[in-house]
């Protein structure tokens, strides 16, 4: 079906494939009509003799045009293409939970939060009269600002007691599959809570808590083994979040949470008493970086949460001032920037700021002057640790880790656009202001612990995973940097000749490391 791509489907241009599953592909496409990007999920002419696949095809269709849920992926259209029926869908375009935990254990909060979303679809869908029947981390997508979406209803209110667990009868994933799936029990809305259940197992463990050779082998594991501890796998756990576990994933249907939605509550009231027993929580620090006068040239996922900020928002707040972001007044920020740049460091430094809804937060900070060959101030790396634990916010940041491949083509082109800010210097002032940028990114690198380092233009990456921050963080020092020497011209010109010669499938896969999207405020 690779073939569609660049053809229209009516005012739908394919683009590009984004997944190919046993029922059907996905397609991301232009709504030409009204400028924007959906998703078309068409069933294929191989599969269309098949009277079960259409039947669930068009299933499907009639659920979700009856689902109006804000967690719930919604439909736009419907059709056909030369004989195939397609479902056009929202687009989203920040991956699916499987995606998020194929790079590790999720933290507590995190998995809170996308339970209560999934919870509330699924309360909605089961007030409807609809049992999803397949509930898995494939099937809930993320927006750019990490919100889920529960999608695919292909299996929706389908019962076939007699279908065969062991072959292509088999409706669902075993992996997610309530005990009562392996028998022919009457279907309720208890299989969804126990895939809920697992789900958030996995969030926790990185894992899941049943696995086999076999479906049956898994299915057999799922009615008669014990449901795991998850301390076995998380020592920061308590045991209030595992009776949360427990009584999503009892083998009764009946011992189960009557809905997901007191899954949720009851999961909320176990966070609360587990961090009144450890007596608060422990706050990583939260890192930015301004260039000389004070602009933002960096900021982390911690620091985005902490100012009750999405991951989407970050390159808007690139090129703003201190002063507007950290809702400080520009005499205190000033005064900062005065003080680092004369002393170098400030540590322990007590801050009053506030977050993207006006709410006051107080931090401590340390702060770290950046400086070139002559001694001169030219950024700051500012952490920021709350005093108190801070209202946690209803959305996640989500920044992915890199997977083997993924960090071969970010590591490849970090290295290409460095090495051009490093020859941009070098052009300019000789070896010695390259050595300057040398030693500014390996500071940078390990002072956050990074184990990256610089000599001579080029960075040495001596880790086999990390996150796409790391990079972003050590560029934006470098951008800053070189703009102080070369202008901001020169730098633009010289990131856009990185652009023009890297492979445009990789550029594709790194768009979001491009320094003229990054750095834009900067570089205009």
């Amino acid at each position: 079906m690779d073939d569609l791509i660049g053809k229209a489907l009516g005012q739908f241009e394919i683009i590009d494939l984004i997944a190919r599953g046993g029922m059907a592909s996905v397609f991301r496409a232009r709504q030409k009509s009204i400028g924007r990007d959906v998703a078309i999920k068409l069933l294929p002419h191989a599969l269309m003799h098949d009277g079960t696949f259409l039947e669930r095809f068009y299933r499907e269709v009639e659920v979700i045009a009856a689902l109006q849920h804000p967690h719930i992926l919604p439909v736009y259209d419907f059709g056909e293409f030369e004989g195939m029926p397609y479902i056009v869908m929202a687009y989203m375009n920040g991956g699916t939970l499987s995606d998020i935990m194929a790079h590790g254990p999720m933290s507590l909060t995190d998995a809170e939060i996308v339970v209560r979303q999934m919870a509330d679809a699924l309360d909605y869908a089961h007030s409807k009269g609809i049992i999803h029947r397949d509930f898995k981390p494939g099937n809930v997508l993320l927006d750019e600002r990490g919100n889920t979406y529960l999608a695919d209803f292909g299996l929706a209110k389908i019962s076939e007691s007699n279908s065969n667990i062991t072959g292509t009868g088999m409706l669902g994933t075993p992996t997610y599959m309530a005990p009562e799936l392996a028998m022919s029990s009457e279907l309720t809305p208890a299989v969804d809570v126990y895939a809920l259940g697992i789900t958030f197992f996995q969030m926790l463990a990185g894992q899941v808590p049943f696995e086999a050779n076999t479906p049956l082998g898994v299915l057999m594991l799922h009615v008669n083994n014990p449901v795991p501890l998850i301390q076995d796998f998380r020592s920061d756990i308590s045991p209030a979040i595992q009776s949360v576990i427990d009584r999503a994933m009892a083998k009764s249907p009946l011992d189960r949470y009557a809905t997901a939605g007191e899954m949720a509550k009851a999961l909320v009231q176990a966070s609360k008493l587990e961090t009144q027993e450890t007596g608060g929580v422990t706050h990583a620090d939260a890192l930015l970086m301004t260039n000389m006068v004070g602009q933002i040239i960096f900021v982390d996922q911690t620091c985005l949460k902490l100012l009750k900020r999405h991951y989407a928002e970050a390159r808007h707040i690139i090129g703003k001032s201190m002063t507007e972001v950290l809702g400080i007044s520009p005499k205190e920020a000033e005064q900062l920037l005065k003080e680092v740049s004369k002393a170098g460091r400030l540590d322990r430094r007590a801050l009053d700021i506030k977050d993207s809804k006006g709410v006051g937060i107080q931090v401590i900070t340390t702060i770290v002057a950046t400086k070139d060959d002559k001694g001169g101030f030219v950024g700051a790396d500012i952490t920021l640790r709350p005093v108190s634990d801070p209202a946690r916010s209803d959305f996640v940041t989500v920044d992915k880790r890199l997977d083997t491949q993924e960090k071969t083509f970010f590591e490849t082109y970090f290295q290409s656009q460095i090495r051009t800010l490093w020859d941009l210097a070098v052009q300019l002032g000789g070896k010695k202001l390259g050595a300057n940028l040398d030693r500014i990114i390996t500071e940078t690198a390990q002072r956050n612990v990074w184990p990256i380092s610089m000599r001579d233009g080029q960075a040495t990456v001596e880790q086999s995973s990390t996150d796409a921050d790391v990079y972003r963080a050590l560029l934006a020092k470098a951008v800053a940097y070189v703009v102080t020497i070369v202008g901001k011209k020169a730098v633009a010109k010289g990131m856009q000749s990185v652009d023009d010669r890297t492979d445009p499938h990789i550029l594709g896969q790194v768009s979001e490391l491009r320094a003229s999207q990054l750095f834009k405020d900067l570089l205009v």
